[in-house]
């Protein structure tokens, strides 16, 4: 008999049966579906499957073979993870920018404009499946929504270059070697996105942190549990970094 495993994210509790997932929906996850599906027609294959709903009323979705990790350690920080990481994210645009939403889709995050593509919304090495040291997929689509390429590569430089102040648990190398590894990560990436991300890091830090504090204002314990424990703290203190670090960070892009 196939048993059951049980992993805590960052908001939610999920379940794996087999080679399928058990989550809490949401009122967006009509519409993620429908994102999903429409993302597998176009032959992209690197999120996971909805399969419907449980008895409980939990989304249903495949599991993606791989490791998930919670922070970029040493052996993670390589151009290959980086280099996949890129593309993969590029493929999830190309394959979601013929999706049409529909005007009573509920999504979690606001629609933003030019609504290019699908954004992950929260495109970070925490939601990246990994196989033999290659990003070979995204989970979590629970922040999707319409927005511009530049939105979600944005929190992914962030998260997989970093771009984070020394300050942060985190964060790894000199602002000159994040900056390569955020112009290597757009040149992965492909035509759209450029030296412009860096300005566009701080934007898209200050509406998560609006976002966190509306939903603990709702009464989302986990969101005040990450308000609590510092993470506003360390978003704003990373913006402050960011926009210090601007010309060194956009420097690299001007270099090969």
């Amino acid at each position: 008999m196939t048993e059951w495993q049980e992993f805590r994210g960052g908001v939610n509790i999920v379940r794996r049966h087999g080679d399928v997932i058990h989550r809490p929906a949401s009122a967006a996850t009509p519409a993620i579906h429908r994102l999903l599906r429409h993302i597998h027609e176009q032959g992209f294959h690197g999120v996971p499957e909805p399969r419907g709903f449980d008895s409980e009323g939990n989304e249903l979705l495949t599991f993606l073979d791989g490791e998930v990790h919670d922070a970029l350690t040493p052996e993670l920080r390589t151009p290959e993870l980086l280099h996949s990481a890129a593309t993969l994210l590029r493929g999830l645009h190309d394959a979601s920018a013929t999706f049409r939403p529909r005007s009573d889709d509920r999504w979690l995050l606001p629609v933003r404009h030019p609504a290019e593509v699908m954004c992950h919304g929260d495109a970070a090495q925490y939601n990246c499946v990994v196989k033999d040291g290659v990003a070979v997929g995204f989970i979590d689509f629970d922040a999707a929504h319409p927005g511009p390429r530049v939105w979600d590569v944005a929190y992914s430089v962030y998260r997989f270059a970093p771009l984070q102040g020394p300050d942060n648990p985190e964060s790894f190398g000199t602002p000159e070697e994040q900056g390569r590894r955020v112009a290597a990560f757009c040149r992965a990436y492909g035509p759209g996105v450029g030296a412009e991300v860096v300005d566009v890091v701080p934007d898209r830090l200050q509406a998560l942190i609006g976002f966190m504090r509306d939903q603990a204002a709702q009464g989302n314990e986990a969101f005040q549990q990450h308000i609590e424990e510092g993470h506003t703290d360390l978003y704003e203190a990373d913006i402050r970094y960011v926009r210090a670090q601007r010309d060194t960070l956009r420097a690299a892009f001007e270099v090969g």
